[in-house]
C-alpha cells in the first residue's frame, strides 16, 4: 500500500470514529510515523483528504444509484439497493455526520456536494418511476409526486447519522443503519404493491446487519 492509500485509509477510519475534526495533518502524519512534509507531498490540508474521500463516495454512491437498480427492479434488488446505501453511509459516517461543517469550510466540496444531490435526487425520482412502470408501485399524488418522495428519501438518507448523533447515542454502530433503511421503506410503503413490498420486506429482515 503506498503512503498515500495509507493517509486516505487511516483519516477515514480516524475519521469515522473521532469526527472530521479529528484528522488534522499533525495527527494523521503522528498515527502514521511519517514526517508532515511526506503528508503534504500527498495533501496541502486536510480539506484536499476529504475532498478525495468524498470523490471516493461519490463515485459508490453512483454506482448503487445506477448499476444496482436497473430494470426491471425485483423485491429483493429494492431491498438491496437501501441496504448498501445505507452500508455507504455508515462507510462514510464522518461526512454525514459533520456535514454542515466540512461544507462552510471549503467551498469547492459544498458545489461538488450541490451537484451530487441534485443528481442524486434526480435518480431517486427515476428509481420510483420505474418502479411505477413495472406495476410495483402506485404514482404518489399531489404537487411533488415522485419527485417529493425521492427528496424525503434523500433527506432521511443524507441526515439518518447526524439524527442518531442528536438522538443522544453516544455510540453509533453498524446495526443502527437497519433502522435508517427501514424508515426509508416506509416512505414507499403507502404506494407500494403489497405484495412487493411483503418480499421486500422479507428481504431486508433477511439480510440486514446484525
Amino acid at each position: 500500500m503506498s503512503n498515500r492509500e495509507r493517509i486516505l485509509e487511516l483519516s477515514l477510519n480516524l475519521m469515522n470514529e473521532e469526527g472530521a475534526a479529528a484528522g488534522t495533518t499533525t495527527r494523521i502524519a503522528g498515527e502514521l510515523g511519517i514526517s508532515p512534509g511526506n503528508l503534504y507531498y500527498h495533501f496541502r490540508n486536510r480539506e484536499e483528504i476529504v475532498r478525495v474521500l468524498f470523490d471516493e463516495l461519490d463515485r459508490e454512491l453512483r454506482a448503487v444509484l445506477v448499476e444496482d437498480v436497473g430494470p426491471p427492479i425485483s423485491p429483493a434488488r429494492f431491498a438491496a439497493f437501501y441496504l448498501r446505501s445505507f452500508d455507504l453511509a455508515w462507510r462514510y459516517r464522518f461526512f454525514f455526520g459533520g456535514l454542515l461543517g466540512l461544507l462552510r469550510r471549503d467551498d469547492a466540496l459544498a458545489a461538488r456536494y450541490r451537484a451530487l444531490q441534485d443528481w442524486g435526487i434526480g435518480e431517486l425520482e427515476r428509481i420510483a418511476g420505474q418502479i411505477v412502470k413495472d406495476g410495483n408501485m402506485t404514482r404518489p399524488g399531489g404537487r411533488g409526486g415522485l419527485r417529493s418522495v425521492a427528496l424525503n428519501t434523500w433527506l432521511i438518507w443524507m441526515n439518518w447519522i447526524r439524527f442518531l448523533q442528536i438522538s443522544g447515542k453516544r455510540t453509533i454502530e453498524h446495526e443502527d443503519m437497519a433502522d435508517g433503511a427501514s424508515q426509508l421503506f416506509d416512505i414507499l410503503a403507502p404506494y407500494l404493491d403489497p405484495a412487493f413490498e411483503r418480499s421486500a420486506r422479507r428481504a431486508l429482515a433477511r439480510d440486514l446487519p446484525r
